[in-house]
């Protein structure tokens, strides 16, 4: 019997939660296992949603794309040097709502010691992108990259985030996910999962959820 000992946690397995493996962005459509590589971040940085983050797992790297809009110049630029010097977290939260599960993830950069830039978006947990991503920072240790984009989807920085549940009110950089971070994570795709399966098919509307979730409360 050793002196020491290190809390294990279990590894994520999306088998586990039984959700189906939809592409966002189109219902009902399976599909199966997707490669996303980095020509499809830059592809997809074209006709991503401004200021909200999207996520997928980049052959093996979990990966946080971002494109910005309506900032000047110097707030992209202090942007992309936080980024680049790896000063950024992934925070996520969960709330179920009558129609649906609502995963929120929002990338806090620190661009200001005290005061990080918040990208807030939400994310269906029966989509690809989101179930791969997920699992993903299970493999890394809660460890991925952010690629950031200008408004004309020009590549402006990349760099390390680290995932960090709340509550927090500091952190110091480069941030180490712990055990308990991946561990809540897993622990919010699990609630969602069982969420989903109690809802009858006809009244899942995550469109809904989400409007329900923006109307209700503060950002994270």
């Amino acid at each position: 019997m050793g002196l020491f000992s290190r809390k294990r946690r279990d590894a994520f397995d999306l088998g586990e939660l039984g959700l189906p493996r939809v592409m966002p962005g189109v219902e009902e459509r399976p599909a199966g296992n997707v490669v996303w590589r980095l020509s499809s971040c830059d592809d997809l940085a074209r006709s991503a949603v401004p200021m909200s983050p999207f996520v997928m797992d980049v052959q093996g790297t979990p990966t946080v794309l971002v494109k910005l809009a309506g900032l000047t110049a110097r707030e992209s630029a202090e942007l992309a040097r936080a980024v680049a010097a790896g000063d950024s977290l992934l925070v996520a939260a969960y709330r179920s709502y009558p129609t649906y599960p609502v995963l929120v993830l929002a990338l806090f950069v620190y661009d200001s010691p005290n005061d990080p830039l918040r990208f807030e978006g939400y994310r269906d947990l029966a989509t690809v992108d989101v179930q791969d991503f997920a699992a993903g920072l299970d493999h890394t240790d809660g460890i991925g990259q952010v690629r950031l984009y200008d408004e004309s989807a020009q590549l402006l920085a990349t760099g390390q985030f680290g995932l960090r549940m709340p509550p927090f009110s500091s952190t110091s950089f480069p941030y180490r996910s712990t055990t308990q971070d991946l561990n809540r994570l897993w622990e919010i795709c699990r609630l969602g999962a069982a969420w989903y399966h109690s809802l009858p098919p006809a009244r899942r509307d995550f469109g809904t959820a989400v409007d329900a979730y923006i109307s209700a409360e503060p950002p994270l």
